[in-house]
């Protein structure tokens, strides 16, 4: 699987990953409904105390109605002070009520959203790989869209209380006047088919703003973690005029679906509008025809004026699903995304063999189409030399087991290489790629962050010379790194990640370009070094550095050519 190419900045076509498969609404909606069923509980206890809340504001009208009513026909002082009272608790009680639904109803959103974080992250960490979209974009992914979708938990509970007290208005009001019922019916069902119209167009653009937010991120990461390499390059206006136009049409797309989102919004306003006129012309005309009494007038225009409310939340929810759904739209590309590789079951996985391991490349299918074979002896110290930088991160990328391939099989001591645990394979077998990134932290940190031993460390950090950029360090092993290593020079970044591959003494170690930003006395040093402290060990380094070949007991040339066997040992046949 290769990793999507972003959009030119100067394209106004959607980023890559809002695909026909993103906009594919079964998996997205079962994705979305089944986040929040983890949440039912804090649901419905944000539900029914939402509707009591709601309850509560819908009888403060009939309340104060009934109190006007018996003030008017002469009532006593002691039936007004019992009236007061009991809106008083009744205030009491929807106060009361609006608290703790609102915390059960923040637990369920941010709950929500953190547990869709940890499993789109335990996808991306997931041994087998396959995730490749930049890390801007999964940044994105990992925060509005989760955020979304978690904020959603919150329309749901007030949605739900809001179609509740709808009903309970609709029954109150039938019995004041059959007709202000029909008429509150009527204006529901003219809001939801407008909203059912709209919702499209909101869902389509919404999409479309995530995936250019996602690629203004992705963009703004690359830049300000090569912001050095820009400088010196004085290539500072040409990424600040490709920055512009990404973030111009993130904008665009932004209004696009603020657009859509208002005209939602818009035609329940307008909605809610009618129906508030009607109801009070034909509240009024009751009136005046004797058919409402007072008491009865005042409780039906407060109901219809607080049934404006539960409609317009209804009217929102429909917006607010849209963007929700979109958004677990593109958390689902992620989570559904394929392994690149197969992982072998525990109780099927050979253990990995002890001892000087030897290699094997069987009708190995590279990637111009050509198949290597050849074998690397059992504690050798061997180099590979490939013509094309492409094909050298390919054949890196095999042993490493982040692709399987497509043909062929690499033994390691007689064994498929596909037939180890992933983890067992990757430790027996530990590659140390070209960019090796430092994890966030300090330079001892990365050095012990595959082992703990004392000798071990400070022998690979005399052997790859870590140990003098910790003496030129300002708090030497206490030195923070930053973000992937950034606040290291390239020389010292190699050099740590060297050591902390060193350091692990795997049985096979492969190497690529370990030393390519030192210079070259440094270099060879380094690559004289690392042959002693690997001796009687397999090591693979995949180079063309005379260096590091100069010190290999042999080398293999691996020339890459469409429809040929390429033995190891360079020999092209037919």
């Amino acid at each position: 699987m290769t990793p999507p190419a972003p959009a030119h900045p100067h394209s106004s076509a959607p980023p890559e990953g809002t695909s026909a498969r993103t906009a594919a609404p079964t998996a997205p909606r079962a994705l979305l409904w089944r986040s929040l069923a983890g949440r039912r509980r804090d649901l419905a206890l944000a539900s029914l105390l939402f509707t009591t809340h709601q309850c509560g504001e819908a009888m403060v009208p009939v309340i104060v109605g009934s109190t006007v009513g018996t003030a008017v026909q002469g009532g006593t002082a002691g039936e007004l002070v019992g009236q007061l009272a009991l809106l008083a608790g009744d205030f009491l009680l929807l106060s009361m009520s609006y608290r703790f639904g609102a915390r059960a109803s923040a637990r369920a959103r941010q709950h929500t959203e953190h547990q869709l974080r940890m499993a789109l992250t335990a996808r991306v960490l997931r041994p087998a790989g396959g995730v490749r979209l930049p890390p801007g974009d999964l940044l994105s992914r990992a925060s509005a869209d989760t955020y979304r979708v978690g904020a959603f938990a919150d329309t749901v509970a007030s949605t739900v209380a809001a179609v509740l007290v709808l009903l309970g208005s609709v029954l109150l009001l039938a019995r004041i006047s059959p007709g202000l019922a029909v008429l509150v019916v009527a204006g529901t069902t003219v809001l939801l088919a407008a909203q059912h119209l709209l919702a499209r167009a909101l869902r389509r653009t919404s999409t479309a703003e995530q995936a250019y937010q996602a690629q203004a991120t992705e963009l703004a990461e690359n830049l300000v973690r090569g912001v050095r390499v820009l400088k010196g390059m004085g290539a500072e206006r040409a990424v600040t005029a490709d920055y512009a136009q990404v973030s111009q049409n993130a904008v665009r797309a932004a209004r696009r679906a603020a657009r859509a989102e208002a005209a939602l919004l818009s035609a329940g306003t307008l909605s809610t509008g009618l129906y508030l006129t009607a109801t009070v012309g034909l509240a009024g005309r009751l009136a005046l025809e004797g058919l409402l009494s007072l008491s009865q007038l005042i409780a039906a225009l407060g109901l219809a004026q607080f049934v404006i409310g539960p409609m317009r939340v209804v009217s929102r929810a429909h917006a607010a699903h849209t963007r929700a759904l979109a958004s677990a739209g593109r958390v689902h590309v992620v989570l559904d995304t394929p392994p690149a590789v197969a992982e072998t079951a525990a109780d099927d996985a050979a253990p990995f063999p002890s001892g000087p391991v030897g290699m094997e490349f069987r009708g190995v299918r590279l990637p111009a189409g050509g198949t290597a074979h050849g074998s690397v002896a059992a504690g050798s110290f061997t180099g590979v030399v490939c013509e094309d930088p492409a094909t050298a991160a390919a054949l890196v990328q095999l042993m490493a087991r982040e692709t399987d391939p497509a043909e062929g099989r690499i033994l390691v001591g007689g064994t498929d290489l596909t037939d180890f645990r992933l983890e067992t394979a990757r430790t027996g077998l530990l590659v140390s790629p070209h960019e090796a990134a430092l994890q966030p932290g300090t330079i001892g940190t990365n050095l012990a962050a595959l082992t703990t031993d004392g000798p071990a460390l400070a022998d690979a950090a005399r052997a790859s010379f870590a140990d003098q950029a910790v003496t030129a360090a300002a708090l030497g092993t206490d030195t923070p790194v930053g973000d992937r290593g950034e606040l290291l020079s390239g020389g010292q970044r190699q050099r740590v990640a060297l050591a902390r591959a060193l350091a692990a003494r795997p049985p096979v170690l492969v190497l690529h370009d370990p030393t390519t930003a030192v210079d070259a006395v440094t270099e060879d040093a380094i690559a004289e070094r690392v042959r002693r402290a690997r001796a009687g060990s397999t090591t693979l380094v995949v180079t063309n550095s005379p260096a590091w070949l100069a010190r290999c007991d042999r080398v293999l040339h691996l020339q890459e050519t469409a429809n040929h066997s390429v033995p190891l040992d360079g020999a092209v046949t037919r």
